[in-house]
């Protein structure tokens, strides 16, 4: 005990070192070790040794960086360290979920409703027990803190000098060396591959959440401008209205929640998920692809014009959405979400916005659930608030959100047995029985959506934000979009049109040019909704506002004339 009361400031960073860098990081190792292993080279066994010891002295170079602001502060950021640190790590270790910047600004939204729904009884007790030796060792220990306290003569300063620069550049200098040996890999090849270094700073603790919290900073930073900083494509190209057509129009955008593609029945799963839309003759419905893999993200690059959001991990806004532009043009328009992404919703200059919150405090929602179907009773009133039409409602939904269960009524829990828990415990069966669960959910809501409008001049468009990841190696979503599988990047996109939409003849070209793709599945990206929303709602542009490669009601002129 009194060893331990007086370890050296040096040495009892090096430890808590040794604690994160192999302990917390643990899984991560083993499995990113382990398939450098089975494939063994030397250039794979300098990539194990490097992440093996990296993980180690990263952590090492940040405590003793710490340790220059004073006792007191190195006690308390050191303490923050470990315990986000094991916190994360609990996801590293059981759902393999990589922590980048999706996961932390998730974490940093408002919206505590869906962060919570993912903490149960099994990571509180994680956290608790890998919490407790670290913590002891740094609130007992008796060693001065500070290097500022041990520089008291030009050896100590030095010394401790050295090896702070030492450590740093022992982290830096391999990963450096293996970057440029990569790069020289994929000229040869003609691969393009992940930066080395940006992979494993997003994959070992405490580098990979401090680095996409960094980014959360400077994109909180970055948002704080007005949205009139922003580029309004509404000023900067002329959009001209299809005549009288639209004075009478309905349009409703769906925005999904972790919802795949190929777990819903209509685009070729085994499983009957979506028996309800698989029946509109008026829908069609594609395998799209997202912009990213987080809710945050996605917002900000699926509603712009392609380029309109930077391509770095933050996704920073550069123009206005398609909502605003809309705005701008003379719809009026309501927003009604189950989430609380404020920032999006304010940039769409919707005229009402009603968030989860607000929604279940009103005296009619008293003792509901609080889930999606909340949203069709919000519509009916925006419906009826403006029976003359060119009118545009917004609904946000939790969609398929984990934790699957919590998304629908007992009534759809059709395949069994489904996981009703937050915890590790439940197999990936099923993980995936509640999830298509879900899906079967989903299905019904957009279904009476469609209801509200059947006798309506309508047009409702439907794009989930992201996939989801669910098997035995990776779980949830939000890995950074260069690391991410396949998976997180799934999303359907329906477009579904009205009698009356499609009594007029251009309207009618345009729903055989989209039934006609969705047969020869053609794929959809997010990127391409901007120009789709402004294309099937009838609008031109002639000085470039409209993409018409990614415009899915766009008429090929070869189509037009054979239409004719």
């Amino acid at each position: 005990m009194k060893y331990i009361r007086s370890l050296t400031q040096q040495r009892l960073c090096l430890l808590l070192a040794v604690y994160i860098g192999l302990f917390l990081n643990g899984a991560v190792l083993f499995r990113r070790v382990e398939s450098y292993l089975e494939h063994f080279t030397l250039r794979n066994g300098i990539f194990a040794a490097i992440e093996l010891f990296g993980s180690i002295l990263a952590t090492f170079f940040l405590l003793r960086l710490l340790s220059l602001f004073g006792r007191r502060a190195w006690q308390i950021l050191a303490s923050l360290v470990v315990i986000i640190s094991a916190a994360a790590s609990y996801y590293m270790t059981f759902l393999n979920v990589v922590i980048g910047y999706g996961i932390v600004a998730s974490v940093m939204t408002t919206d505590i409703d869906l962060s919570k729904e993912v903490v149960g009884r099994g990571f509180v007790v994680w956290t608790i027990l890998t919490c407790l030796i670290p913590l002891f060792f740094i609130w007992s220990n008796r060693c001065r803190y500070t290097l500022l306290r041990q520089l008291r003569t030009r050896g100590q300063r030095l010394r401790n000098i050295t090896v702070v620069i030492l450590a740093g550049l022992l982290v830096w200098a391999p990963i450096r060396l293996m970057e440029k040996q990569q790069k020289r890999i994929e000229k040869a090849t003609g691969i393009d591959m992940p930066s080395y270094g940006g992979v494993v700073a997003n994959s070992y603790l405490p580098s990979n959440w401090l680095s996409a919290l960094g980014l959360y900073a400077w994109a909180q930073a970055d948002e704080s401008t007005d949205v009139k900083s922003l580029i309004d494509p509404a000023k900067k190209f002329t959009y001209v209205a299809p005549g009288n057509e639209l004075d009478d129009t309905y349009f409703v955008f769906i925005i999904g929640e972790t919802t795949r593609w190929d777990h819903m029945g209509m685009l070729g799963y085994e499983r009957d998920t979506t028996p309800k839309l698989s029946q509109e003759k008026n829908l069609v419905a594609y395998r799209g692809y997202s912009c990213d893999t987080a809710t945050k993200l996605s917002l900000r690059c699926m509603f712009v014009r392609q380029g309109g959001a930077s391509d770095n991990p933050q996704r920073t806004l550069k123009e206005q959405n398609v909502f605003a532009v809309l705005k701008q043009l003379g719809f009026s328009a309501d927003l009604f979400s189950m989430q609380s992404e404020m920032w999006f919703y304010t940039n769409t200059l919707a005229d009402n916005i009603a968030y989860r919150e607000q929604i279940g405090a009103e005296p009619r929602n008293r003792g509901k659930n609080v889930d999606d179907m909340l949203l069709l009773q919000e519509m009916s009133r925006s419906l009826e608030n403006h029976p003359n039409g060119k009118h545009m409602i917004i609904l946000h939904t939790k969609g398929s959100h984990y934790s699957y269960y919590q998304r629908y009524t007992r009534d759809f829990a059709k395949w069994q047995p489904e996981c009703v828990g937050i915890n590790k415990d439940c197999s990936k069966q099923e993980l995936i029985n509640a999830y298509d669960n879900s899906i079967l959910y989903v299905d019904t809501f957009i279904s009476r959506v469609i209801d509200e409008l059947r006798d309506k001049k309508a047009i409702v468009i439907y794009a989930s934000d992201h996939g989801e990841s669910i098997n035995d190696k990776q779980h949830l979503h939000g890995t950074p979009r260069k690391l991410a599988p396949p998976e997180q990047f799934r999303v359907p996109m329906m477009v579904w049109m009205s009698d009356k939409y499609l009594a007029q003849p251009d309207k009618a070209k345009m729903f055989a040019q989209l039934k006609h793709e969705a047969e020869i599945k053609v794929p959809r990206r997010h990127v391409e909704l901007y120009d789709t929303i402004m294309g099937c709602l009838g609008y031109t542009s002639p000085n470039g506002g409209i993409n018409e490669h990614n415009n899915w009601c766009h008429i090929p002129d070869g189509t037009a004339k054979a239409a004719k």
